[in-house]
């Protein structure tokens, strides 16, 4: 990579949190080289009555806890990653057994992710579970998003799983975190719930009419996410894992089972800038959101954290390292208006699609794209690699590695002529018509299901948009981009 231009980086750092209001949330940017401070860049506050946010402010680390999982599990030596997991897991239901560690921590297991399981179960974010009664839930659930090693589709299932059979070998996450973070002298801590006490956890925030309120998510934490720190703590963290011959098996992709190459390793990820191939990760979580990016060569580390929900952390963490290397130049353009706006569908299944303005939904997960090489428009994300442009009426290309050929979604008038009630593991909606009914008591919502053809319709729950497929036998299919398999039964 070329000479790092520190200046430049701390100029674009300062661009990026240039609009955030002193008194709103805001953000960090730390960047190290041989673990020494060369860009602190800051903006916002913690929260209401809390200071300025700095270096050693405490965050939510959201996904980037996944690398970090994965570092403990082959530290461990536990596991080989070509082991199926139902060796590791002999209580799983068969088809999830049937995928390989390697492919569950490489997105490519087909897993289903648990949050996406719940809601198509009627579940908001703010109901509480436990890790107990979710693994024993998951494991018996026999079906998956797609083959093992077919597609790189993002999910949480399988880190969850791991952490399990991580514990019966006994290897306990939390205790391998904290006796990393006392050797390393950092922070860092694994939470069990939201709720959990966290020293100097800057509370997170989510826009709504009002301004701004806190995030929060019920479910139990899993080493999907569970990680908090600072910008700081994460830094050298990173600069100390850089030294070590386990990263670069983190950050080589996974080829698919066919031998297509990927850009998704072992909780981490390439991001292309030019060129370049920098190895990295972004997290989400409920008013937080955290990235990296880093070279071990050079040992170059940039972290970005932020308190507010749409707070680009990975994108200002490209445009900042663009900047770095004197390659901003390089930087993906935008999509813009890249195919007439709309609801595009396949000719059957679950695969739906909405084009937007710069961006594509796919199964109600939003990414943006970017102008890519002879007329197609492409993702720069290596967990949702995309590769589409519009010809002839359809969006063609491939998603995820998997070729597509959407069409747009025509004025359906079809009945679902599926009126009754239905039920899956105690969860239970009704149909009378077009009206679909879920929830209890005072969170009992009707919404109307809106056709997409071919016994497809999709309906908004949740604050999602769940698809519902018609099968044979009495049966039902909802799906969202993360868990395509919850199946309801008439009653």
């Amino acid at each position: 990579m070329p000479d790092h231009d520190w200046s430049a980086a701390t100029a674009a750092a300062e661009e990026k949190l240039d609009g955030w209001a002193e008194h709103d949330p805001g953000g960090v940017i730390l960047g190290l080289e041989n673990g020494e401070p060369r860009l602190i860049a800051t903006a916002g506050k913690g929260g209401a009555g809390l200071g300025s946010l700095g270096p050693e402010s405490v965050f939510r680390w959201a996904s980037v806890t996944k690398h970090i999982f994965a570092s403990c599990l082959l530290e461990s030596g536990a596991f080989a990653l070509d082991m199926p997991l139902g060796e590791a897991l002999p209580d799983l239901a068969p088809a999830p057994a049937a995928a390989t560690i390697g492919q569950a921590l490489a997105m490519q297991g087909g897993l289903p992710d648990p949050r996406e399981c719940l809601t198509l179960l009627g579940f908001g974010g703010h109901a509480r579970t436990e890790a107990d009664t979710l693994y024993r839930w998951m494991a018996g659930l026999d079906w998956l998003n797609a083959a093992p090693g077919f597609e790189v589709a993002y999910s949480n299932g399988g880190y969850r799983l791991l952490e399990v059979a991580l514990a019966r070998r006994g290897f306990v996450f939390s205790e391998m975190i904290a006796a990393h973070a006392e050797r390393l002298g950092i922070g860092m801590r694994a939470s069990e719930h939201w709720t959990d006490p966290v020293p100097g956890l800057v509370p997170g925030h989510v826009p709504d009419d009002d301004g701004w309120s806190e995030g929060f998510q019920g479910m139990h934490l899993s080493a999907a996410g569970s990680l908090c720190g600072s910008a700081m703590d994460l830094a050298l963290w990173l600069t100390d894992l850089m030294s070590r011959e386990m990263f670069a098996r983190l950050a080589r992709p996974l080829p698919l089972a066919s031998g297509e190459p990927t850009g998704y390793g072992l909780g981490m990820s390439l991001t292309r800038l030019g060129a370049m191939a920098v190895p990295g990760h972004g997290g989400a979580q409920a008013g937080y959101r955290a990235g990296f990016l880093c070279d071990p060569a050079k040992k170059v580390v940039l972290v970005a954290l932020t308190n507010r929900d749409e707070g680009d952390a990975t994108g200002i963490a490209a445009h900042v390292w663009a900047a770095l290397c004197g390659a901003r130049q390089e930087l993906p353009k935008p999509a813009g208006e890249w195919a007439p706006p709309g609801l595009y569908a396949a000719g059957e299944g679950d695969l739906w699609a909405e084009v937007r303005p710069g961006s594509i939904v796919v199964r109600d997960a939003e990414e943006a794209l970017f102008e890519g090489e002879d007329g197609w428009f492409v993702s720069n994300a290596a967990q949702s690699r995309m590769r589409l442009r519009h010809v002839e009426g359809a969006l063609t290309g491939k998603l995820f590695h998997r070729p597509v050929r959407l069409l747009p979604i025509a004025d359906h008038r079809e009945a679902p002529e599926l009126d009754g009630d239905w039920a899956c593991g105690g969860a239970l909606l009704r149909i009378e018509g077009r009206q679909l009914q879920w929830g209890v008591g005072p969170l009992r919502k009707t919404e109307t299901l809106m056709p997409l053809g071919n016994g497809r319709w999709l309906f908004p729950a949740n604050g999602r948009r769940i698809c519902l497929q018609r099968l044979a036998g009495d049966r039902l299919k909802l799906s969202l981009a993360r868990a395509r398999g919850i199946t309801y039964r008439r009653v």
